[in-house]
């Protein structure tokens, strides 16, 4: 089944996160630890998550990756060692929900990127994965939901 892709108007959203290069081979043992890290300083802080952990892609995938593990929070905080303030920006993003295992992420990017084209779009900012499924709640793949944004103009 062909993804339903569009455009939508976001909100800035306020963002704890931790910026690492990762290999693109080791992305899903990276991403858990800084994921955890990320979380473990939110709720020190007293705040609590106000969103899906996202991952922000700095950089275009090769053999590594310039990303940011994040999750959104009501309101900024001043961050402690690697966890920085970041924000979504405001505006137009194309976006997409995938359904199904992270290793078929690339196939719904593809999507993306080429309605993108299509459409006459052009991005305006990093994209990001949404993962609204927790893998540790939910072990069937097949169930799995990321939802895609990708700033455009």
């Amino acid at each position: 089944m062909k993804p339903e892709i569009r455009t939508t108007q976001l909100e800035a959203q306020p963002i704890m996160g931790i910026r690492a290069t990762v290999s693109m081979k080791d992305i899903g043992s990276a991403m858990g630890p800084l994921f955890g890290e990320v979380h473990g300083y939110v709720l020190r802080s007293g705040s609590k998550p106000a969103g899906m952990p996202l991952a922000l892609y700095h950089s275009i995938p090769a053999e590594t990756v310039d990303l940011e593990c994040a999750i959104p929070v009501e309101s900024p905080l001043a961050g402690e060692g690697r966890v920085k303030a970041g924000e979504l920006p405001a505006g137009t993003a194309a976006t997409v929900t995938h359904v199904g295992p992270y290793d078929n992420l690339p196939q719904t990017w593809a999507a993306l990127t080429e309605w993108m084209q299509s459409q006459g779009l052009e991005a305006a900012g990093a994209p990001w994965e949404s993962y609204v499924t927790d893998p540790g709640a939910e072990p069937d793949q097949s169930k799995w939901r990321t939802d895609i944004f990708f700033p455009v103009r």
